[in-house]
């Protein structure tokens, strides 16, 4: 290594002579600044310059022409006219070199392009039920299938990941540089069909809102766009997914693979449910742009395969590159060095100067310099005031509050959820619970407007979290509820009237739901089959009374103290055994084959044994001709 190149490197110049190197070569590129902000210490010394030049013109101004030697002698006899120039010049080249060191100049160690890296890209795909159905060729989980493996072969310079949802999210590939991966797990995603009819798309966005490696990426969303799985609660668990990704700066590329929608399949038979009729499943594709919108993605319709594939190539091609992250040192090398050792030496001439055997005081202007370098090497390169971010915080919530306004006005009540969703305090809980109304969502509604009833501070806010707590309530089927919302809107003293008058009305007709409720389920008969699977039997008190009537009836109960008094049975004629009775019981026995018939045939025909019907072979015994002389005559 050369001398220059020795000293650089005791100086901590070492990334300064290497860009010199590119410079000389015509490699190299100019600097730019970090934290320009700290140019403002230029000002300083162009202030103090306005300051002295201003004393001066006041010295001339009111001392006569005869004694501006005397009033300027510090001019003049403290010290020379060069010494003079070069403590300025010495001092101006500090305060140029410590901005410029504070400013902190970095340059790429490539050139820009090569240091920008190109967004992530993971697959996910919906492999519930619902992509069983064919209305389109051959079925929409073999369209993905075909979609994913024609995309991976235009994108070879791009990390590409795999998931798969249905209830829950499966990750089968990370993001990963080898594209010879994807088509290993691609073709499992055929064997791996959910039976779940609704899908929720919910868990896969918010896991990958938290890998590290999708920050800045998109994902390529597949999906049969099943219009159930934005309904009610599912709803705003998907537009909180969509909000997640967002705030992590990753965007969707939608695309719903279904027709007009049809029957589900399993097996190539469509599937059916308990009462018989077809399991259907209608797409959604307004829903799924909407989320994309969110996102700052973009959202599709399938056609034909070579559309599809068109179709997401732009919209990837459409992604911004990420920029280079400067705070990784081994992308940028910093020159702050070179200024800060020049600044340094700027303070040590001026020093020098002005501690010149002629020097009698140093002026204040050079204490005020000598401060300064000392707190150069003490203060860091970046420094941020602490209460600015508490201030770009509350700024930021205003805009979310001022977008949901303007969205709920406009009817886009999805983005307006996730706008109040975004902020905090009264009015973004409020926000977000009117737009989860007008989206049909009363259960996420109402925990929005019990917070906000939480946060409210005035009566007013109170009753306006309360009026739409109770109308919440009601739409849950939460009567009682509701009722006790309702009073206590009323029982606010700083209740604005019309929202009293109108919380009135409610709470009647609340009351007239919870009478009828309560009329008819005196009239209606009680469940017993708790009871019964239980025990085997259930027990009436009506029918107990019943059987203690006829037992009354019977004799078994008599007397008005309901004693026990027994009651003689009727006298019946004695039992007499003859020829004919015998004859007669042998006849009936004969005719029982008295052998349990086989297993299948009692299951089918319900009975312990099998009685065949009388026919004329069947044999009879012969009868004594002594106990019975007519059918002894009857017989040849």
């Amino acid at each position: 290594m050369s001398l220059p190149a020795d000293l650089a490197q005791a100086l901590g110049l070492s990334d300064v002579w290497v860009w010199v190197g590119q410079l000389a070569s015509g490699a190299g590129v100019w600097p730019h600044l970090a934290h320009p902000a700290w140019l403002a210490l230029w000002a300083l010394p162009l202030l103090l310059l306005i300051a002295q030049w201003r004393r001066r013109q006041t010295l001339r101004h009111y001392a006569d022409a005869s004694l501006h030697p005397w009033a300027l002698v510090f001019a003049s006899a403290q010290t020379t006219r060069l010494r003079r120039r070069i403590v300025w010049g010495l001092s101006f080249v500090f305060w140029l070199a410590l901005g410029l060191a504070l400013a902190d100049p970095r340059v790429p160690k490539a050139s820009d392009e090569a240091l920008q890296t190109r967004p992530p890209l993971l697959f996910l795909i919906d492999d519930s039920a619902a992509m069983s159905v064919a209305d389109v060729s051959p079925n929409r989980l073999a369209r993905a299938v075909t979609l994913v493996g024609l995309l991976a072969q235009n994108f070879p310079d791009r990390r590409l990941g795999l998931m798969v949802y249905a209830d829950e999210a499966g990750l089968l590939l990370p993001p990963a540089a080898d594209p010879s991966l994807l088509p290993f797990y691609l073709k499992h995603i055929a064997a791996l069909p959910h039976p779940l009819v609704i899908p929720r798309p919910s868990t896969a966005f918010n896991w990958i809102a938290r890998l590290p490696e999708m920050q800045g990426g998109a994902v390529i969303w597949l999906t049969s766009g099943e219009a159930q799985s934005f309904q009610g609660a599912l709803g705003s668990q998907q537009l909180a997914g969509a909000a997640a990704l967002h705030q992590a700066h990753i965007r969707l590329i939608a695309l719903t693979l279904a027709g007009q929608g049809g029957p589900l399949r399993q097996d190539g038979l469509p599937l059916k449910n308990a009462e018989g009729s077809l399991i259907e499943s209608i797409p959604a594709p307004a829903r799924v742009a909407e989320l994309a919108k969110i996102t700052g993605g973009v959202a599709g319709i399938t056609g034909t395969v070579p559309s599809d594939e068109k179709f997401v190539r732009e919209a990837v091609a459409a992604l911004p590159n990420l920029p280079p992250t400067f705070a990784l040192g081994e992308q940028t090398r910093s020159l702050h060095a070179l200024p800060l050792v020049l600044a340094w030496l700027a303070a040590i001439g001026v020093l020098v100067a002005m501690l010149a055997p002629r020097i009698r005081q140093a002026p204040s202007v050079l204490i005020m310099v000598l401060a300064v370098s000392l707190m150069a090497c003490v203060l860091p390169a970046p420094v941020w005031a602490g209460a600015s971010g508490a201030w770009l915080n509350q700024a930021a919530e205003q805009t979310q509050l001022a977008a949901g306004t303007a969205a709920i006005k406009q009817g886009n009540y999805a983005e307006a959820q996730v706008a109040f969703g975004a902020a905090k305090g009264f009015a973004a809980r409020l926000g977000a619970g009117v737009a989860a109304l007008r989206r049909d969502d009363a259960v996420f509604a109402v925990s929005q407007f019990q917070m906000a009833l939480w946060l409210a501070l005035t009566p007013q806010e109170q009753a306006l979290a309360a009026f739409n707590l109770g109308d919440a309530l009601v739409l849950t089927g939460r009567y009682p509820d509701a009722l006790a919302a309702f009073n206590y809107v009323l029982s606010l003293s700083g209740a604005p009237p019309t929202l009293t008058d109108t919380a009135l009305v409610n709470r009647d007709i609340v009351e007239k739901i919870l009478q009828s409720a309560a009329k008819n389920s005196q009239n209606s008969p009680k469940f017993q089959g708790h009871q019964i699977a239980q025990y085997g039997y259930s027990v009436d008190p009506a029918k107990s009374k019943m059987d203690q009537e006829i037992q009354k009836t019977d004799g078994v109960l008599s007397g008005s103290a309901g004693s026990a008094a027994l009651t003689p049975p009727p006298a019946a004629p004695a039992f007499v055994l003859n020829e004919a009775n015998a004859t007669s019981a042998r006849t009936k026995l004969n005719l029982i084959h008295d052998q349990p018939a086989p297993l299948l045939e009692g299951l089918l025909r319900q009975q312990p044994y099998h009685q065949p019907a009388l026919s004329p072979e069947v044999p009879v015994p012969p009868s004594n001709p002594a106990a019975n002389p007519q059918a002894n005559k009857e017989q040849p």
